[in-house]
């Protein structure tokens, strides 16, 4: 049997069609703002430690970020790492106009090797001002720790990917490690 003339462009137009709804169904990085530490505008997509981040209901800003081998205040809670922890200090704001959950799923840790990290359980227990599960009311920040336990291979380039606690708006933070 011969293949009918009309099927190449048919295979065209399918995979142009397929290749618009995948780019229309990722997060929505098109309504995400960066303010520079300075206060000065700087676009959407290229936030940086320092920088306020801001989605459609949330307002993020990763005040520091550092690698440890250990987290903890002394001998009794300190936890070690198995691999290298990244720890980050971030300040979270509701913009929305009831309560809203933080899940810690919300901000995930991408590696410089492009695989996802969520927070150390263990490693957050031993550290004071962890996000785990915190309400933030509607105008107000909340300030805390989030600490990924990655390889030490996957420090270098690490970026935060944020998604917005109303919507299904995504960003990145880049954590300069």
């Amino acid at each position: 049997m011969g293949r009918s003339k009309l099927s190449w462009p048919l295979v065209l137009v399918c995979a142009f069609i397929a290749i618009g709804a995948a780019s229309c169904s990722s997060g929505d990085t098109e309504q995400a703002t960066v303010e520079s530490g300075d206060g000065e505008g700087k676009g959407a997509k290229a936030a940086g430690v320092g920088d306020r981040l801001t989605l459609q209901g949330t307002t993020y800003s990763v005040t520091r970020a550092e690698k440890s081998a250990s987290v903890g205040s002394d001998e009794f809670d300190t936890v070690l790492a198995n691999g290298q922890f990244v720890v980050v200090s971030l300040t979270l704001t509701n913009r929305t106009n009831g309560p809203v959950t933080i899940v810690d799923d919300n901000i995930r840790l991408i590696g410089g090797n492009g695989k996802n990290y969520s927070t150390s359980s263990d490693a957050s227990l031993a550290v004071e001002d962890a996000f785990l599960l915190e309400e933030i009311q509607p105008d107000v920040s909340q300030k805390g720790t989030l600490v990924y336990d990655i390889p030490p291979k996957a420090v270098k380039g690490s970026r935060l990917e944020v998604t917005d606690l109303v919507s299904d708006s995504t960003a990145e933070i880049k954590l300069g490690l």
